[in-house]
């Protein structure tokens, strides 16, 4: 983007980045959004569904404003995508229902019927913002050795209707072929007129599913394959830009953002941090060596732990502020069982989605001499450790879990800065039900094991917590804390 253009057009921009991957009879499916730029008011945000399964596979219905239709859930990953299995009769009568997730009605889609394999990725962009907007998505889909004949015959897609796609062309984006098609959000005669995205509101979708022929073969999985790392990507990418001022959302988004031209695209793809997908440590310790985000395609044993966190050994070093995305999966750690030994060692970062067991401590919060930022935990579970999170000479870098669970001793020096936890759990594991806070922090919405201690060393503050499922209020807060003196309890 010219700084000029943005100064005159008051642009505003995010961008997401979403990868689908995987590799024929062990495909696997696997999203990731980074790359957040915005300047000013107008804000978005790309949200990812696909319907819910039940144990007998069928899908689960929910009655919503529109009437009954499929359940939805945030999109999971590492699925397996193989090939094909029937042939397309039709489309479901019964259609998925977008305003069902509580933020008005949105529109639906019709999905395929006859059809085994599809894998279901609901692709929107919500306008998180206060300014109407103008909307476009840029989608590349992988197609490696492939022409574009070859790989349309190979790949199947559903998209939603109510976008303008104009197709930008077979691109090379970091040394792999993509063919590459622009989608501006049209909106309808009666929602959204002339593609203008109010603040609050969603787009209808862009991309719904997408399926393997029945006659892919192994030789056409490697030719799709152009990465030679074991997956198929879909790279995503939205813009958007206020609609103020603008007679139509093609003009608003190429005077914002230039032009979807190959060479733009390539671009804008190749700035984007797309995550390592691993399968086993050797993976796993190379990526994070390199700098990379990682996600977690199967549970990893790392037997024995083998890397030093400059106190003891450790599993995985996180130096750069990487992303670890368990997806659902297990990080087990073995030989590291000493004192000072941990099962992930980091200066900072996101780690979600992920079960951390096997070593002494299971996340230990360090420091060194390039590299500390805020530590961010989203449901994460530490069992099997006997310290859950730790902290010894941290740089006031800060932790934040969300939605995680805690089984054993959690304790955290002055040095990380202040804590806080939020719809997290805290319970029994390896002998203790034990916190001991040296740094400020706050519990939000957090449920505590009956028999649970906290030692407070600094300021702790509760708010709608529980205790053996009774809520924490000041008369009870003595049956949690060994010192009441710098707890508030709201």
């Amino acid at each position: 983007m010219k700084r000029k253009i943005i100064a005159l057009c008051l642009i505003v921009a995010m961008l997401g980045v979403a990868v689908i991957s995987g590799t024929m009879a062990y495909f696997t499916d696997t999203d990731e959004a980074v790359n957040v730029m915005t300047i000013g008011s107008v804000k978005i945000e790309q949200h990812e569904y696909e319907r819910v399964v039940k144990a007998d596979g069928t899908y689960e219905m929910v009655t919503s404003a529109s009437g009954e239709g499929y359940k939805l859930q945030e999109f999971t990953q590492a699925k397996p995508l193989l090939p094909a299995v029937g042939s397309i009769t039709g489309w479901s009568t019964e259609r998925v229902y977008f305003d069902q997730l509580g933020k008005g009605a949105y529109g639906s889609q019709s999905v395929f019927v006859g059809l085994n394999n599809v894998q279901d990725k609901f692709v929107l962009v919500e306008n998180t913002g206060r300014s109407d907007a103008y909307v476009r998505s840029i989608i590349a889909y992988e197609i490696g050795a492939l022409s574009y004949a070859e790989w349309d015959a190979l790949v199947g897609l559903s998209v939603g209707d109510f976008w303008t796609r104009n197709p930008v062309g077979i691109v090379e984006i970091n040394d792999n072929q993509y063919y590459v098609v622009e989608n501006i959000y049209a909106g309808t005669a009666d929602r959204h007129v002339g593609g203008i995205l109010p603040g609050g509101e969603y787009t209808h979708i862009s991309l719904a599913q997408i399926y393997l022929s029945k006659e892919a073969t192994n030789e056409d999985a490697e030719a799709l394959d152009g990465n030679k790392n074991g997956t198929y990507d879909i790279l995503v990418l939205s813009q958007a830009v206020q609609a103020s001022g603008f007679g139509d959302a093609k003009t608003a988004l190429d005077a914002g953002f230039e032009e979807v031209t190959a060479a733009k695209a390539a671009e804008w793809f190749g700035e984007l941090d797309i995550p390592v997908v691993v399968s086993n440590a050797d993976e796993l310790v190379k990526a994070l060596e390199n700098g990379e985000d990682v996600v977690l395609e199967d549970d990893v044993k790392i037997d024995p732990a083998g890397m030093s966190n400059a106190y003891g050994t450790t599993g995985i070093n996180v130096k750069n502020g990487q992303t670890i995305d368990g997806n659902g999966n297990t990080l087990d750690i073995k030989g590291a069982g000493g004192t000072w030994d941990s099962g992930i060692n980091t200066t900072g970062g996101l780690i979600k989605d992920i079960t951390v067991t096997g070593s002494f401590r299971g996340i230990f919060i360090n420091h060194n001499s390039t590299h500390s930022e805020p530590v961010v935990l989203e449901n994460v579970t530490i069992e099997g450790t006997t310290y859950t999170i730790s902290c010894d000479q941290g740089m006031n870098q800060t932790l934040t879990a969300t939605n995680s669970t805690f089984k054993g001793w959690t304790s955290f020096a002055a040095t990380l800065g202040n804590a806080k936890f939020v719809d997290c759990y805290f319970g029994y594991g390896n002998g203790y039900r034990f916190c001991r806070p040296y740094a400020p922090t706050e519990f939000v919405g957090c449920e505590f094991e009956a028999g649970y201690t906290i030692d407070p060393r600094a300021a702790v503050t509760f708010e709608n917590c529980t205790i053996d499922g009774v809520p924490l209020t000041d008369v009870n807060v003595a049956d949690l804390v060994t010192n009441t003196t710098n707890v508030t309890v709201k």
